[in-house]
Order: structure tokens, then sequence, then C-alpha cells
């Protein structure tokens, strides 16, 4: 079946779609340069200034090109989300080759098309502006699957493009390498040659065994770190970490996880979904490109369902699923009405969103971040520290949770701010708390939860309040962070 002729998107749509396009990059730059790092933001930053094989609660690509970022181009709002630049030019670069196969006759009109659906599905859009891992997975999810689909193309045509296999192996090795949810990519490619009868017998073939030790191989790294620290980041997916209910599983999760989809992704496009397995296939790439994505999407979700059963999840562990949708979001929203209506509820979550970290804590439909305020006025807190810091020169810095202490620290290029909190992280492995016993410390601390005094309390003589650093925004004091000295440090 030969590539179906399409017709090409009126110019005026095109450039209507362009200005929405327009308007979500600048969302995106206004947030780059005014926001100081998030929490998780700040907390992989200083990954990168302690290189590892790799990290307590994920694996170290992430940590190994901030690393990199910060050699190259120092300390900056913009430098902590230089990378997110980078794998938003990849997935459109990849979207483009994807344009020739599905859409040769208007490569254009399909790239912008999709690229202005795909980019306002709200979780797309804030994983991929976010310097969190997954605008990195979000870019290998596409990479691979265009490299394997190609490679299936090939194959089911006589032809045995082996270095696209490979580079399928090597991308989804990478993805793995970002966050290990990228199993589920393999998981559902996997699942998709025994949905197609032309690759069945792709599993008799020794490339593409070598294939998968390719992408098991680079996994190495990992391996390590875990084996030297006696398994750490198992114990905590699966023993240690909050929300864990193994023995008393829980609808009620599953269905927290299956509306904050809807959500998250928009109602129109997550009920489209439903018309996938209906829809008449125009070419044999595009047979292969929507039963790839519906057979990546079905089995990740169906995954993360499962394990939410006895695991609270939040709906962007899931993003394998959302990301896979990229090449088949303009076959599920076709028409002009459920474009606009996609768009608009797309535009209206991602607007709310931002503003409440640029311009203040803001709820929408009495829903909101709880911990959007603590994201502001960092700046001013550290300069109060380091006023303190001169009345108590031989106190070290620390913060009654994880990714305050990494807050403060980007704040003072400061990449060694004790964490003292029972929350356990990437912290607990390079900061050496014996070093530190006996000593003052200036922690800060707040009222939220997981973040107060009583974190750090246990590990002191005695603590006392020096002073409270209120957060004013727009007039009103949306947060307040507090200054305590610590007294003779006990490990």
């Amino acid at each position: 079946m030969s590539a179906a002729a399409t017709r090409p998107a009126p110019r005026w749509w095109l450039v209507l779609l362009g200005l929405v396009l327009a308007y979500l990059l600048a969302l995106r730059l206004w947030f780059d340069l005014a926001v100081p790092p998030m929490g998780d933001e700040a907390y992989y930053w200083m990954w990168g200034q302690h290189l590892s094989w790799s990290y307590f609660d994920h694996p170290p690509l992430d940590g190994w090109l901030q690393g990199l970022v910060a050699a190259l181009f120092g300390w900056s709002n913009f430098s902590v989300r230089l990378l997110t630049w980078l794998s938003l030019a990849g997935t459109l670069a990849v979207l483009w080759l994807w344009s020739k196969l599905l859409a040769p006759d208007d490569r254009l009109g399909w790239l912008v098309q999709t690229a202005v659906l795909y980019f306002t599905v709200p979780i797309i859009f804030m994983m991929s502006a976010f310097a969190y891992h997954d605008h990195l997975l979000i870019f290998f999810v596409v990479a691979t699957t265009y490299a394997f689909h190609s490679f299936a193309r090939d194959w089911e045509a006589g032809i045995r493009a082996w270095r696209n296999l490979f580079l399928a192996a090597a991308l989804l090795g990478l993805a793995v390498l970002t966050k290990y949810n990228g199993v589920f990519l393999g998981v559902g490619l996997a699942a998709w040659i025994v949905w197609r009868p032309k690759l069945r017998g792709l599993y008799l073939t020794p490339q593409l065994w070598l294939a998968v030790l390719l992408a098991v191989l680079m996994q190495a790294p990992v391996f390590y770190w875990n084996l030297t620290e006696g398994w750490a980041s198992l114990r905590y997916h699966f023993t240690e970490r909050d929300h864990l209910n193994w023995g008393t599983p829980s609808l009620r999760q599953v269905v927290d996880f299956l509306g904050a989809m809807v959500a998250s992704m928009s109602p129109v496009l997550f009920l489209a979904l439903f018309r996938l397995p209906f829809l008449r296939r125009r070419s044999d790439d595009d047979a292969r490109s929507l039963s790839l994505a519906g057979i990546v999407y079905l089995l990740s979700t169906l995954a993360w369902a499962i394990i939410a059963l006895y695991v609270y999840i939040y709906v962007h562990w899931n993003i394998v699923a959302y990301a896979v949708l990229a090449p088949v979001v303009l076959r599920l929203v076709s028409s002009r009405l459920a474009m606009l209506l996609h768009i608009a509820f797309g535009l209206v979550i991602i607007t709310v969103g931002l503003l409440n970290y640029t311009v203040g804590p803001m709820k929408l439909l009495g829903f909101g971040d709880t911990g959007a305020a603590a994201s502001f006025g960092w700046p001013e807190l550290a300069a109060e520290i380091v006023v303190q810091h001169k009345a108590h020169p031989d106190a070290f810095l620390a913060a009654a949770r994880y990714t305050h202490a990494a807050q403060l620290g980007f704040q003072l290029h400061d990449a060694d701010i004790a964490a003292l909190n029972h929350l356990p992280s990437q912290a607990d492995f390079w900061w050496d708390a014996a070093a530190h016993a006996g000593r003052d410390a200036l922690i800060v601390a707040d009222a939220g939860a997981g973040s107060t005094i009583a974190e750090a309390a246990p590990h002191f003589a005695g603590v006392e309040k020096l002073e409270d650093v209120p957060v004013v925004v727009r007039g009103q004091t949306v947060w307040t962070f507090e200054i305590w000295l610590g007294r003779d440090f006990k490990p």
C-alpha cells in the first residue's frame, strides 16, 4: 500500500497554528529566564556537580549532561534548562523525518499541525519544558520509534537494514539510561514485533538479540553503581519510597491515575484514542505508525494502572505512553473542531501552569500546585543566608528538604548544602556527614510537609530560630521560609 496523497492544509490555518507555536515558545523562554530552578530541577543540576556512575533515584544520563552544560556555560536559570531546548529541537527534527513517511505531499503542513497538537498536550509541554529527565526521554521515545519503524518498513519490504535496528537499540538504551520507565518502550516494541506477522521472524535472527544485548549493556553504569551501593535504587523504588502499599491494593489510586491522565493529555486526545483501532489505514507507513503507537501506549498505560494498585503513581511517570503518540496525534485529532478544542484546552492549562511559577501561585477551578509558592523567593532567601553566615562563619549550610538544599545551593553556587530530612536522596551519597560532626549549622526550613525544622532537629543538640523570611509576590505573602541555627551536629 503506497502513501496516500494528503490534502495540503490551507495557509491561513498554518499561519494561525504558527502563532500558537510562537506563543508556546515565548512562554517557555519567559519561564526559562525568569524562574529560578524549581526543586527537582535544582536537585538534578546538582547531580552534574557530583558526577557518578549512576544516581539514587534515576539513571545517570541527565546528570552527566547537566555536568557538561555547567562546565561549558556556567550556572544560570537558562543553562539549567538549556538541554530542554536541544531535546525540543531534536524532537522536531525527528518529526520532520516522520513527515516524509506519513505526509510526503505536505510535509510542512503535517509538521506544523503535529507539533502544535503535540506540544499543546499539557503533560508533554510541561515535561519537555522543565529540566527534569522527561524532556530527554520524550526525545528518545520519538527517535527510537522512528528508527525502529524505519527498520520494520525495510524488513517488511525484504530489505535487511540492520543499521536502523542497532540505531533503534542504541536510542532505546539511552532512553532507559535517562529514566527507568523507558523500559516500557522496549516492552512495547517487543510486543509490536509479535503483532506484525511479517516481523515475527525477526525473533529468529541473531541480530535482534545482539541489538537487545546492546541496549542492556548500555545500562552497565547503573548496574555497577547499584552493585557497589547495595542496590540502593531497587530498594528505594520497591521498598523504601513513600506511598507504597504492596499488601493493600487501592482501586482509588488507579482511578486517580486515570483521571489525571485525562486532564494532562486533554479530554479530546484521550477520547480520540478510542478511535485508533477503527481508523482507516491510508498507507503501510500509516498502518505501522498507528499500531506501533497504539501498542506502546496501551501496554505502558496498563502497566502503570496495575502498579497504581500498590504505589501512588504521578501522571508523568507514564510519559512513554504520551510521547509515543507524536507521529499519530494528527490522525487521532483530525477534524478542525477537535483540533481547536484540544488546542484551546491545552493553552489554558499550559498558560495557567506557567503563570503559576512566573507571576504567582494560582489555581484553575480549585486545582493548583500546592508547592508552587515555595518556588518563589530564593534569591532573597539566599541573601539573608549570606548575612546570617557572616554572623556564624563556622556554621555549615543545610536545609530540611533535599530540594530546598539544592535550590539554596544553586543561588549560592554551592553544590555541598546538606539535606537533613527523612526523605532519602542522592545528597545522602555525596555529603559527608561525619566530617561535619560537632559543628553548628544554618538550616533553611518552612511549614511545608516534609520540610519543617522537625526534619533536621534530631541531628542537633538544640535548634534556635534566627528569623522568618517572608516570600512576597504581588504584595501578598505566599510563603515563609525560616532560618534556624542548629548547634552541635550529630550524624
